[in-house]
């Protein structure tokens, strides 16, 4: 699958995979027509990208936090050896040792109000 240049640059801008974006794009057959179903105002492509990326973005955080304590701490080991690896060099007093445990004892999801 070959990834648009206006794809690969809303996903990156989104922090999302070009694959998976393109992918949807490339389901929907006219992305525009696809995303005014839900938001009549889009005129343009690049809003209708944005706006099928910001989906995909809440679509992964509540599929994380549908899936309970276990998703939740699975999600939070995962990213805290990225964001905050043990023996970091950059840590020298070893804070990130306790960056998941902080983190997964905070984190609550709050639940959303479905009129927002």
């Amino acid at each position: 699958m070959i990834i648009a240049n206006d794809v690969a640059f809303v996903a990156r801008d989104f922090g999302i995979d070009a694959a998976l974006l393109q992918a949807v794009v490339n389901a929907e057959g006219n992305i525009i027509k696809a995303v005014q179903c839900s938001v009549p105002s889009v005129t343009t492509r690049e809003q209708a990208l944005r706006i099928t990326a910001r989906s995909a973005v809440h679509a992964m955080s509540d599929w994380i936090k549908s899936g309970g304590e276990e998703r939740q701490d699975a999600f939070i080991t995962f990213w805290a050896a990225r964001w905050a690896p043990i023996g970091a060099q950059n840590d020298p007093a070893s804070l990130n040792a306790n960056w998941a445990t902080n983190v997964d004892r905070l984190w609550t999801p709050i639940p959303t109000d479905p009129k927002v």
